[in-house]
């Protein structure tokens, strides 16, 4: 008799696991880009917005991790590690440009609002002095410019006749600048605050106050095309973020106090065209923020 109870009572524990959890849906695995350097910040916001996309479509698509990919790539490694789906769902935020691989799908909303386009330079003490006596368009491009590898930046600059040279590093070009080596290390006025507090101890750095450089640098959610599903929920959340305001209290939240630092109105501005949007859908215009507007909440 003790034997037959037990049998049954296992039968009905394994009954209701099975009620229970048989066709529960495994968590969604999402990779995102870890920092290149310890003191590297700038893919935090990438992170924050992909898990809150994520969220507002939970109850539509189900539970999801997140995990960082190998630290220390640099962003032409990640789009080609993207391109080829090295990791589950691996998404990474790119310029538009038109050499990205084929492989990848572009999720068309410019998560940084566009922000980033705004251009401010970590110079050299002596570079420093010297910009603030610039007046024209010519006259800043007598500085040399240093960039990522990789980066969209450079082909817009070189486009508009600036000199650039490019590093594969991050972290070093902080030095160069600093050192004169290079003569201006431009960086999106949402990232110079974070920036320049991770590196202000760099012996001779410092930020220019007095100029900016613009081009329409929307960047967008890029990950191979077979992720399917990853392209439609990250899609679908970030529309929803916008619309109900979270994204904008997000991007608040993670810039607002760099913008204000960068205090872009007090600059003069050298507006270009970026040659590379050619062929974009234009509807990423509508979520661009603007110096002196306000974003819609």
């Amino acid at each position: 008799m003790t034997k037959k109870l037990t049998s049954s009572a296992l039968m009905l524990a394994s009954l209701l696991f099975l009620l229970t959890f048989g066709n529960a849906k495994a968590d969604f695995p999402v990779t995102v880009m870890g920092p290149e350097a310890p003191a590297d910040k700038r893919y935090e916001y990438d992170r924050a917005v992909i898990e809150l996309a994520l969220e507002k479509t939970e109850a539509k698509f189900g539970h999801f991790t997140i995990r960082d990919a190998l630290a220390g790539q640099n962003t032409r490694r990640a789009l080609i590690e993207a391109s080829n789906n090295k990791y589950s769902n691996f998404i990474i935020k790119a310029s538009m440009s038109n050499d990205l691989p084929e492989s990848l799908a572009i999720i068309p909303f410019p998560v940084d609002l566009g922000i980033v386009g705004y251009r401010v330079a970590f110079v050299s003490e002596k570079n420093k002095k010297a910009l603030s006596k610039v007046k024209t368009l010519e006259d800043l491009k007598d500085f040399e410019v240093i960039q990522g590898l990789g980066w969209l930046d450079t082909r817009i600059l070189r486009h508009h006749g600036f000199r650039v040279r490019t590093n594969a590093e991050y972290q070093p070009m902080f030095s160069m600048a600093a050192l004169g080596r290079s003569d201006l290390f431009f960086r999106g006025a949402n990232e110079l605050l974070d920036e320049w507090q991770a590196h202000r101890d760099i012996p001779g750095l410092a930020f220019d106050e007095t100029v900016s450089v613009y081009y329409p640098l929307p960047r967008f959610l890029v990950t191979a095309r077979e992720n399917s599903e990853l392209i439609e929920r990250v899609h679908e959340g970030l529309l929803i973020a916008y619309e109900d305001g979270s994204l904008q209290e997000l991007w608040e939240d993670k810039y607002g106090a760099s913008i204000e630092f960068a205090n872009l109105g007090g600059r003069k501005i050298f507006r270009l065209e970026n040659p590379f949007l050619e062929g974009l859908d234009p509807s990423w215009q509508q979520y661009v923020y603007q110096v002196g507007s306000e974003l819609t909440q």
